[in-house]
This record gives C-alpha cells, structure tokens and sequence, in this order.
C-alpha cells in the first residue's frame, strides 16, 4: 500500500511539472511587466496576438490529423465514427472555450480606469495559456504508443 501511494504522488509530480514546463514554455508575456500602463498594455496585446496564432495552429493541425485519421480509416467504420466523434467534441470543446474565454475577460470590463485593459489582457492570456496545455497534453495523447500517429503540431 505503501509502495502504491509513493508511486502516486511520484506520477502527481511528474504531471505537475510537466504542466509547469508546458506553462513556461509559453511566455510570450514575460516581459509585460515592465514600463507604464500603456506599454503594458500594448505589450499584453502584441502577446495575446501571438496566443492567438500559436493557438489556432495547434487547434488546426489536430483538425487535419483528425481528417487525415477519417479518410485513412474509411474502410473501418468503428474507427472512422471514433475520429468524427474526436474532432466534434473538438470543434465543440474550441467553441465552448472561445465563449468562457470571452466570458471571463467581460468580467473585467467594467472596472473602468487604465487597469482595466491590462486586466482583460492577462485574463485573455491566462485562458490561452490554460488551452494551450490542454491542446498539447491532447496532441500527447493522441501520439502515444505509435509513432507513425506523433503530431507534429508546433
């Protein structure tokens, strides 16, 4: 028993810190920090710019895998019915985000004032770094166990 519980909180490590890599690995906003509210402000915006892209390539990518996956398993159809049900929960899981992700910046909206862009900006870019780990933990999973199915989704 004890043996199991160590491994947990091995494994609870493991994911943690690979979550933390996956987080710093999009610092587009590390320097934001610095200057007056305006170049913050600006800053915030120039990252939430590349969020953006970095995050519509990812979501991209798994969508042509995804079609690639449909059109090479047309011959088995249980297969094929699994990648359509993958890429609709997809389409539908980037659609409800995009919503909660405009959600939660509406929040800030009405504070008013010269914080309150700089607090939608780091709201955005919160959510878009959230969506990036989940997109790139699914890419991970998508690719394990057969190394012709990798993704290459940068």
């Amino acid at each position: 028993m004890k043996s199991i519980i160590i491994l947990l909180i091995f494994f609870q490590s493991i994911y943690s810190f690979s979550q933390t890599e996956i987080q710093n690995k999009y610092n587009y906003d590390e320097k934001c920090d610095d200057g007056d509210q305006q170049s913050i402000n600006i800053c915030l915006s120039n990252a939430i710019k590349k969020f953006a892209l970095v995050t519509d390539n990812k979501y991209n990518c798994i969508i042509k895998y995804l079609d690639a996956e449909i059109k090479s398993d047309e011959n088995d159809n249980e297969i094929k019915s699994q990648y359509i049900k993958m890429k609709a929960s997809l389409i539908s899981s980037q659609t409800t985000w995009e919503k909660l992700k405009e959600q939660n910046s509406d929040f800030y909206s009405g504070g008013g004032g010269t914080e309150t862009p700089m607090l939608i900006g780091q709201s955005i870019i919160k959510d878009y770094k959230d969506r990036l780990v989940w997109l790139d933990n699914l890419i991970e999973y998508e690719g394990q166990g057969n190394e012709t199915k990798i993704l290459k989704c940068e």
